[in-house]
């Protein structure tokens, strides 16, 4: 037997999830096996288990164990961000804040305070993409670090559903243009006094009949966007 430690036996089973060793859907090496493998007690096994779930990386079924989780459909964290950025893009969050919903969010979102999360795509020092959500407080509930300026591993969704049993859903994306406003000349790094079309692309998601969530996606001229809409 052999003595590791906790984030020795995660960063193992991550590596062997990304290069497919263990296969989606595959069951995860059992709880003894693990203790060991590494040397560890079943209460730090069951930690280090805990992690690679909220990271997307594995998920629970009841009373059959604990599988590996298909990695086409939830990527996490940093590789999640990689995912929807080309090469030479970076993500940088703007902010978190508590703030009123605006007009149109509430007619989705209900009147009255939640989330406002705000970050930008860069390539080098050019703004391609600024993006917002809106997320209902019952959510900020459940994951209460909605109200950091960070990514939520893997997805805000992604975590509420986890936490709360409750799946979420896109149920709605609808692609518009409109003339630049001041805050995306701001956002995007566009010249002030110029007119500028930019394309948007909202979407809404919902729990149940409940909507939890909206976002909005503003995109500077002349960066390609693959619209893929209902």
């Amino acid at each position: 037997m052999s003595t590791g430690t906790v984030a020795q036996m995660v960063d193992d089973l991550r590596q062997q999830i990304d290069s497919g060793d263990l296969k989606a859907d595959g069951k995860l090496p059992s709880t003894r096996v693990l203790m060991e493998t590494y040397g560890l007690s079943d209460n730090a096994v069951y930690r280090g288990i805990a992690l690679l779930k909220a990271e997307g990386y594995a998920y629970s079924r009841q009373g059959k164990g604990v599988f590996v989780r298909d990695r086409r459909a939830l990527i996490a964290g940093a590789r999640r961000i990689q995912g929807i950025t080309q090469a030479g893009e970076r993500i940088e969050w703007r902010h978190s804040i508590r703030t009123e919903a605006p007009a149109w969010v509430a007619e989705h979102l209900g009147a009255g305070e939640c989330v406002e999360r705000a970050r930008t795509v860069r390539r080098g020092d050019e703004v391609l993409q600024a993006s917002r959500s809106w997320v209902h407080l019952d959510v900020v509930a459940v994951v209460p670090e909605l109200d950091e300026p960070r990514p939520c591993n893997p997805t805000w969704q992604a975590v509420y559903a986890e936490r709360s049993g409750n799946p979420v859903e896109a149920t709605s994306k609808v692609a518009d243009a409109r003339i630049a406003t001041a805050d995306d000349c701001e956002a995007l790094g566009l010249e002030e006094g110029k007119v500028h079309a930019v394309v948007l692309l909202r979407s809404v998601y919902v729990t149940g009949d409940q909507v939890i969530g909206v976002g909005e996606g503003v995109y500077a001229p002349g960066h390609p966007l693959d619209l893929k809409v209902s």
